[in-house]
Parts: structure tokens; C-alpha cells; sequence
């Protein structure tokens, strides 16, 4: 075997190797340089490991970003960085302690989801409120953090202040990037059936009636075509589908016309989109299924790629943007939301991009 053909085999094989085949943890292993730190924590229960439940993974480069929504008391970051510890996969406050402090409004105060960009940004979407499942307490006005994951830094707040109320549900956001150059945020909020849509250039934000109020309202950016990108809307607890073009979004006073599909299918939870594809599953099943969105919406077009076995449940869908990978996040979290004392079990699987 020539040397030029040994030197290609291993980068291959390197490539083909640089993730494992699933990473999994229970509850919130806290990794800490210092092991009287991390007992410090845990023992004053600024840190309750059980209380960790981690609801979104996304991955740039070799690095994998989670958030853990402040369900409940001693979460101490909500924002995290999956790293290989001593005892495995354990959780680092990202980018730092200080950034996740509740109290301090310029820091994160409860991260419900974010969105990685092509540029390796994090745009981090907080609603102000911890505790949700215990004692709700609005800490800080709803805003939106974006953390530079090359420099590990945060760059820049955007306060939604102007755009909610106390009364605001948001759940989700996603960042389109005009021309590939300027920035829009689209945000739902499901207590008004609204998409929040803020230019980040100009500053300027305004808000888009999109369907009646719901339970949930979930966002997928996809492109149709070569120039034309919708958006998805998923109303939890209703069948159909919505979409609207994002040319037509962006234009802060022309109406936004919403295309309703997929009238007769089963209900879906969306997992998480990109490019042309949206991963989803139906309400009642915990199969990981893929759609092309430029193919009709049925039956026939919807491809399972992940089926994550007994009592385990996805959560999040994400793809590397510098690599042909998926990752796919499982855990029983619907076991331990019933259980106050059980720690959720969560898994990572990697899944060739399809």
C-alpha cells in the first residue's frame, strides 16, 4: 500500500470516526475543573443534577451547544457545552458562570431555544421567566442573546420588551439571513398566534398575525426553491400545516398571506429543519421522520430516520453545518416531568444527513 494511500485512508477513517455513534448522560453531570467546586454547588443546591433537563442540542465544528430551560430550582446554567469528563459526557456552563446568573438581566435567565447559524453564531432566545413547572417567577424582560461560539463570547443583546407582554408565550426562533448578509429574527408567540419579526441591521421590529392563539406554535425556516424561502408553522394539538413566504414577512406592512396543507394529516411536534428538509414526528409516535419540503406533504414523502426506542422521546433535530451529520436528542422527559424525582435520561445519536 503507497504511503499517499495510507495517509488517505486514515483522514477518511478519521472523519468517519471523529463522533461515536450516540453520547448519553443522565440528569446534568456538571463538569468543573475543580472537584471541591462542583460539591460546593451541589451541597448549597445552587445545583440540583435531577432538575437538568436538556430539550435542544445543535453542533458546530467538533463542539456540541445544549440548553436546559429553568423548569425548575437549581438549574444553574441554562446554556451549556457537552464536553468529554472524567465519567463521560458532562455539561460546562457556556460561555461562562456570570452569563447565566439569574438576576442579572444581562445575563441569560431561561434559554427555551436557540438557533445556530452558518457563521457559528448563537442566537439564544430567553424568556425572562424560571421555574416554570414549579413557581413561575418573570425575572427579566424577554430578550435575545447571540454568543459568538469562535470567540466563546456574547456579542449582542436584542430586548423584546417592545414586542411582548406579560402574557407572551414564546417558544420559538429561527434567523434568516437576507441576501446572506442582513439578519431577520422570527420568534412565535402562541398566546397570540403572532410571528415576531425583528431586522437586526435596523434595528426595527413589528409583529405578524399569523393564525389564532394556540398551545404551541413551532417555526421551521426551509428553502422552496433556488430564491424562495418559507416559513413553517406547526400549531401543537392541530392538523395541518401553515406556511408564509418570508419576502412577503420581511415587508414590515404588506400583509403576509398563510398557506394552509396537509388538512387530513395526523398531528406533528417539529424536531428541527434544514435546507430543504423539516424533521418532525407525529403526536402520538416517537419516530423521527424527514419531509422534503419541496414535495407535497403526505404519507409517501415522509422518510423515518430515527426510531429511539422504548420510553425515550426526540427532542431536538439539528444538522452539523460544516459536516454531512445529523444529530437526534433523545430522553424520557416526559417520565420525569411526572417523577420529581427521577434525573432524565438523554442521548445523542448521530444519523448520516439525509
Amino acid at each position: 500500500m503507497s504511503a499517499f494511500i495510507l495517509i488517505y485512508f486514515f483522514i477518511v477513517l478519521e472523519k468517519i470516526t471523529s463522533h461515536p455513534n450516540n453520547l448519553a448522560w443522565t440528569g446534568g453531570p456538571i463538569h468543573s475543573e475543580c472537584e471541591h467546586s462542583a460539591n460546593f454547588l451541589v451541597g448549597s443546591e445552587q445545583y440540583v443534577n435531577d432538575n437538568v433537563i436538556v430539550t435542544k442540542a445543535v453542533t458546530y465544528k467538533d463542539d456540541i451547544y445544549v440548553i436546559s430551560p429553568r423548569f425548575k430550582h437549581g438549574v444553574l446554567s441554562t446554556v451549556w457545552q457537552l464536553v468529554n469528563g472524567r465519567r463521560g459526557p458532562e455539561l460546562q456552563v457556556y460561555p461562562a458562570l456570570i452569563h447565566n446568573k439569574i438576576g442579572n438581566c444581562q445575563a441569560i435567565q431561561n434559554a427555551v431555544d436557540q438557533h445556530l447559524d452558518h457563521l457559528g453564531n448563537l442566537w439564544i432566545l430567553d424568556t425572562g421567566i424560571v421555574e416554570i413547572m414549579e413557581s413561575p417567577r418573570c425575572i427579566c424582560p424577554a430578550k435575545i442573546v447571540v454568543i459568538n461560539t469562535v470567540l466563546g463570547k456574547l456579542t449582542k443583546h436584542i430586548s423584546l420588551s417592545a414586542l411582548t407582554d406579560s402574557s407572551s408565550q414564546l417558544q420559538n426562533l429561527v434567523v434568516e439571513y437576507e441576501l446572506g448578509v442582513k439578519p431577520f429574527i422570527y420568534i412565535s408567540d402562541s398566546r397570540r398566534g403572532a410571528i415576531l419579526v425583528h431586522d437586526v441591521i435596523s434595528n426595527t421590529e413589528w409583529t405578524v398575525l399569523a393564525c389564532a392563539p394556540t398551545s404551541g406554535l413551532q417555526l421551521a425556516l426551509v428553502k422552496k426553491g433556488a430564491t424562495n424561502t418559507v416559513l413553517i408553522l406547526i400549531r401543537l394539538q392541530h392538523q395541518g400545516l401553515l406556511e408564509l413566504d418570508t419576502a412577503t414577512l420581511r415587508r414590515k406592512k404588506s400583509p403576509a398571506p398563510v398557506r394552509v396543507f396537509g388538512e387530513r394529516s395526523k398531528r406533528v411536534v417539529l424536531l428541527g429543519f434544514d435546507a430543504h428538509h423539516v424533521y418532525l414526528r407525529h403526536a402520538e409516535c416517537a419516530d423521527v421522520l424527514s419531509w422534503d419540503a419541496r414535495n407535497a406533504y403526505n404519507a409517501s414523502n415522509l422518510i423515518n430516520i430515527h426510531s429511539p426506542g422504548p420510553r425515550l422521546t426526540p427532542t431536538s433535530v439539528t444538522v452539523n453545518p460544516l459536516k454531512q451529520v445529523l444529530i437526534v436528542l433523545d430522553s424520557n422527559y416526559g417520565d420525569t416531568i411526572r417523577n420529581s424525582n427521577l434525573p432524565t435520561y438523554h442521548r445523542i445519536t448521530f444519523i448520516g444527513k439525509i
